[in-house]
């Protein structure tokens, strides 16, 4: 289950700068050094909320430290480069508190960042990326605050904006799915009763063209253009695929064809996510705009993903998706495929050539932009790293940049206009993330081209190795995050196994400060933390990502694996069994829970956050469909399965001192959290649950996770230190 949202989406649902409080039902005395004096109860409930002053857990140095490793902020880029190649548009935000949104230009050859009043008022939710009409004049499309779409136009010489509505004055109702590069059209989608309508809208004359018509539970991806508008490509799919991550599906049940593709039981004659799925190529220079189709069901029984266009508009790359046939089910499953890969094809519609690539096979994680007419850039996740490719199309060869261990973010890249540099946001655990120039010519190293973290980097003091196991599935490869200047292999030290949200989604090597994620949080304070990528996700490889699906393998297959690791961890002598901890939100919560449900004798202390502990309430009012998926059959079918997949029906077992954060409005109940907590109670084990009101999935507020940082670091410290208990 998604962990969390992007930084920039997580920005809308902030409320207000907050003044963070616990209100404690029981009486908690607390030192400076960081030592509880009065130990909180075994088991209590405690909200945290708002109102009153901050609690502080830890030293004024530990503070301060802490303080300035939260105060990390992300560069985004907005914007293509100018056509002078001098400069682009960039929102930095706060990792945590993430409503301090700022958006400035970028010099790109001095690095520097100025601010804009225009910038500043105008750019609230824009279609990405702004567009440079000039070296002066920028334009975005934007949905206003009335409802309508705008195109908005800045002049950053004279800071003059103007607005131009978009909006139908028929009853009609409808949306924008995007706009051409140059302005001159765009196309929307108009909502009617039997099958919606997609016109092409042409500026300024606003004259339309229908280009397809949508019966219901068809959807269509918004569209890509050639640099000059003329060439569109439309792809279409049908509308589950769009639905799939809606907490509440519209027909939660048995009978969805979401559900059936999950299960396996849809024949691929009868799949709507195969017989539905076609790509649409249009050229309005010609006087018959439509230039060719590709269906699904002429083809191989591969997906369409999505598609992109060379900017001369002659060649068009089709993003492919090879659907999942996980072990046990009769028939693939199209909504969750296992594989990407990239087709080329010409304006007529004849394939030039395919790329397969084990670097870019990855489903989600893999995506490409055009540099010029005959190269792509390719970013995708391999293994703990998220690297760049470079295409080059007339010789089909697929070269890595030089980049170090690390993540670029897979929204914020873009090419200079004359294609030889490459400007990107970069991070890694002993590198905050900054904005960063390479080139792509094929020589020289990353430039670091923004400086906007130069105090957490000083206040960051850790260290990272690559680590590898062997399990019963294979061997694993992971991260150890230490206390800078720790020896390495450690010996008898405290050491955190953290697992990500999900599953599915990457964990590389990444800065990350908050509790959900404390690869930067809890070696800055004396405790490791393990990360390492289990079976189901993305970078290794489609039977390392479909793994979890295989046979009834979901809720064991990684478990095994991360006891199979821990028991190397104790027996190589890296820590002991009373200094090892497990923590995660979202699947990691699950993670984290399950492992101390079925196994309690193997972790000291868990920290299980935003946790899904109920599989088949999930079921009925979650994600039926990716449960479905991962358990290969329903709670209707199958129900002592889905409870033995569930931390809350073996939570009796529980034996581990356990700490447990969830936020009052959760998508993830928190009544079934307070259950949990309960029978971890009733079996005479330490458990708190901290309640953070107000708060959804994982803690997007600055105060809130200060407060929930002291209190994990607390945590690990006093239970991971090896002393008897």
């Amino acid at each position: 289950m998604p962990q969390g949202i992007s930084v920039a989406a997580a920005r809308w649902l902030q409320t207000g700068k907050s003044v963070l409080t616990l209100s404690l039902s029981i009486a908690l005395a607390i030192t400076g050094s960081g030592a509880w004096l009065n130990p909180p109860a075994r088991a209590e409930i405690v909200k945290v909320g708002y109102g009153s002053e901050d609690l502080p857990a830890l030293s004024e140095a530990d503070q301060a430290r802490l303080d300035a490793l939260q105060s990390v902020r992300i560069p985004l880029l907005l914007s293509n480069v100018s056509p002078d190649g001098k400069t682009v548009v960039v929102a930095t935000t706060g990792r945590i508190n993430s409503e301090d949104w700022q958006v400035q230009f970028l010099d790109l050859t001095t690095g520097e960042l100025s601010d804009s009043i225009a910038l500043g008022s105008e750019v609230l939710s824009p279609d990405l990326p702004i567009q440079w009409v000039n070296n002066d004049v920028l334009r975005f499309v934007q949905q206003g605050f009335l409802g309508p779409w705008e195109i908005v136009t800045i002049n950053r010489k004279t800071q003059i904006v103007s607005h131009t509505s978009v909006y139908p004055t028929e009853t009609e109702e409808g949306e924008i799915l995007g706009m051409a590069p140059d302005f001159s059209k765009f196309v929307i989608r108009v909502f009617e009763e039997a099958e919606d309508v997609v016109y092409m809208v042409f500026l300024p004359s606003l004259d339309r063209v229908e280009v397809a018509r949508l019966p219901e539970g068809f959807s269509i991806q918004p569209p890509s253009w050639s640099a000059d508008g003329d060439q569109v490509v439309l792809v279409t799919s049908a509308k589950e695929e769009r639905d799939l991550y809606e907490r509440t599906p519209f027909s939660p049940n048995f009978g969805d064809p979401v559900v059936q593709d999950a299960l396996g039981r849809l024949s691929p004659d009868e799949n709507l996510f195969r017989q539905r799925n076609e790509v649409r190529v249009f050229d309005f220079t010609q006087e018959q705009p439509l230039q060719f189709e590709l269906k699904a069901t002429d083809g191989n029984g591969d997906a369409f993903a999505n598609a992109a266009f060379s900017p001369d508009g002659k060649t068009l790359m089709v993003k492919m998706y090879k659907p999942s046939h996980p072990e046990g089910r009769e028939h693939p499953t199209y909504v969750f495929p296992s594989t990407a890969y990239y087709r080329f094809y010409d304006l007529q519609g004849n394939l030039l050539n395919t790329l397969e690539d084990a670097s870019l096979s990855g489903p989600f994680e893999s995506q490409g932009k055009f540099i010029d007419n005959q190269r792509v850039l390719f970013l995708a996740t391999v293994g703990l790293n998220r690297p760049f490719f470079v295409y080059d199309l007339a010789a089909q060869t697929l070269q890595p940049l030089s980049l170090p261990p690390g993540t670029a973010d897979l929204e914020s890249w873009q090419a200079t206009p004359n294609g030889q540099t490459l400007i990107y946001t970069f991070s890694s655990v002993t590198q905050p993330p900054e904005l960063f120039t390479l080139s792509l010519e094929g020589s020289g190293s990353p430039q670091q081209l923004t400086s906007l973290n130069q105090a957490v980097a000083e206040a960051n003091r850790v260290q990272a190795q690559e680590v590898s196991f062997s399990t019963r599935n294979g061997p694993r490869q992971g991260i150890l995050i230490q206390p800078a200047g720790q020896a390495f292999p450690p010996k008898a030290a405290p050491i955190v196994f953290w697992q990500q949200g999900g599953p599915g989604f990457s964990m590389v090597n990444e800065f990350a400060v908050e509790v959900e994620m404390p690869l930067n949080l809890l070696p800055n304070f004396g405790v490791a933390v393990l990360s390492v990528p289990l079976s189901g996700r993305e970078g290794f490889g489609p039977e390392f990502y479909q793994l979890q699906a295989d046979g009834q393998n979901f809720g064991q297959a990684d478990i095994l694996e991360g006891v199979d690791i821990v028991s190397q961890l104790v027996g190589n002598g890296w820590t002991t069994a009373r200094q090892v901890g497990v923590t995660g939100c979202s699947y990691g919560g699950y993670y984290a829970s399950q492992m101390i449900a079925r196994f309690p004798n193997t972790f000291a202390a868990s920290n299980p956050q935003c946790s899904l502990l109920d599989t088949l309430v999930e079921w009925q009012l979650g994600y039926s469909s990716l449960l479905s998926y991962l358990a290969g059959t329903t709670p209707m079918e199958d129900p002592t399965l889905y409870q033995q997949m569930s931390p809350l029906y073996n939570a009796q077992r529980i034996r581990t001192p356990t700490m447990l954060f969830h936020g009052s409005d959760d998508f993830l109940n928190i009544d079934v959290v307070r259950n949990f907590h309960d029978v971890i109670a009733a079996n005479d084990t330490s458990v708190m649950l901290y309640e953070f009101e107000g708060m959804g999935h994982s803690l997007h507020d600055l105060g809130y996770q200060r407060i929930a940082a002291q209190l994990q670091v607390n945590f690990f410290r006093r239970h991971l230190s090896g002393q008897p208990r």
